[in-house]
């Protein structure tokens, strides 16, 4: 009945053994309060005997108007986000539409930031625009750090950027299940790398390009064949620092074992509730949406070098050869997902 379902689900308050010796209508009181309090849901969960019925459901044509119902396979029940059940697709289509202009428009946009971290590679000017004494280019540690510090700030962008998708899916798109999270943060998070690999090379805002396209077409072949020489020594800086400082990061741990310590200091004067106990020993899930447009991105760059850049296919073995050895440790020994996506992040 209605009231069992909001003891449960909204009320969150247990019978004891003194219970009844309380007042009863107390209790009726308040789950009065707490129904009064649930918001209407165009979202349910239906759950079948047989797999055929099931299938037909998901598959027929329930309604003429096809807005009216929408049938989807329910999802890992842990992998719902039950805060966002009771908002409705209506609405939910509106705010994806919305933010589908935002994130074009910001890849439209995307040179600015791609332009700033590549002007790190040029020390001195940045030691000259903050006053400070410049150094001799010609040392090894500079011509090391210039082609450095580009690729790590690119990569803190882009983490920061994947941040910002993902949050936008669960607090504006109110996406209902991580799975479904996972999907919307992979196909933009992948559009945002095709349009690393295209301001790299060639460098310089989209509308530029299209302008430069639109009045002589025969032109971007030849601006692409000139511009990928020279961004070749990038592509071969990043492949690198991922092979060695991304594997190196996964395996040793660092960021879980200095929460672990932070913690533990932070409570050095209290004991740790179970609860607390738990979610400490929790492994982590990896999260596709971040790591499978990586994964494509230099794929593409290995692929698309090869020809002229040989050098680029032992980078790009190496790359694969270490990320394969680390993903099968952190799949055996350490990660765990903690719901089945069905390679809804993927083929979706």
């Amino acid at each position: 009945d209605l009231s069992s379902l909001i003891e449960c689900n909204e009320s969150h308050f247990s019978f004891s053994d003194d219970d009844e010796e309380q007042d009863i209508g107390e209790h009726i009181n308040q789950i009065d309060i707490n129904e009064s309090k649930i918001s209407p849901s165009s979202t349910a969960f239906v759950t079948f005997t047989s797999l055929r019925a099931k299938q037909a459901a998901a598959q027929c044509a329930l309604t003429p108007d096809r807005t009216s119902m929408r049938v989807f396979h329910a999802p890992d029940p842990r992998s719902v986000l039950w805060e966002n059940i009771n908002f409705p697709f209506s609405m939910q289509d509106t705010a994806k539409f919305g933010m589908k202009v935002v994130w074009i428009v910001g890849i439209l946009f995307w040179a600015i930031p791609v332009s700033v971290v590549n002007s790190l590679a040029n020390l001195n000017s940045i030691l000259q625009a903050l006053n400070i004494k410049t150094v001799d280019s010609s040392k090894p540690w500079y011509g090391f750090l210039s082609g450095l510090l580009p690729v790590i700030a690119l990569a803190l962008l882009l983490d920061a950027l994947y941040a910002l998708i993902v949050l936008t899916a669960k607090r504006v798109l109110k996406l209902k299940s991580l799975s479904d999270v996972d999907a919307y943060a992979t196909y933009w998070y992948q559009l945002y790398q095709f349009a690393n690999l295209w301001l790299i090379v060639i460098g310089g805002s989209i509308f530029n390009q299209l302008q430069a396209l639109l009045s002589n077409p025969e032109s971007i072949l030849n601006t692409v064949a000139n511009a990928m020489i020279g961004s070749s020594v990038f592509f071969l800086n990043m492949i690198l620092t991922q092979s060695v400082g991304k594997c190196a990061h996964d395996l040793s741990r660092i960021p879980k074992y200095s929460q672990s310590l932070f913690l533990r200091l932070w409570r050095s004067e209290r004991t740790p509730t179970k609860r607390q106990s738990e979610a400490s020993k929790t492994p982590d899930t990896y999260q596709w949406g971040y790591e499978i447009p990586k994964i494509t991105f230099i794929f593409m760059v290995v692929i698309l070098y090869c020809p002229i850049v040989p050098i680029m296919e032992i980078f790009g073995l190496v790359y694969f050869a270490a990320r394969y050895i680390t993903y099968k440790h952190q799949f055996l020994h350490v990660n765990a997902q903690s719901f089945e996506g069905g390679g809804n992040a993927t083929w979706s």
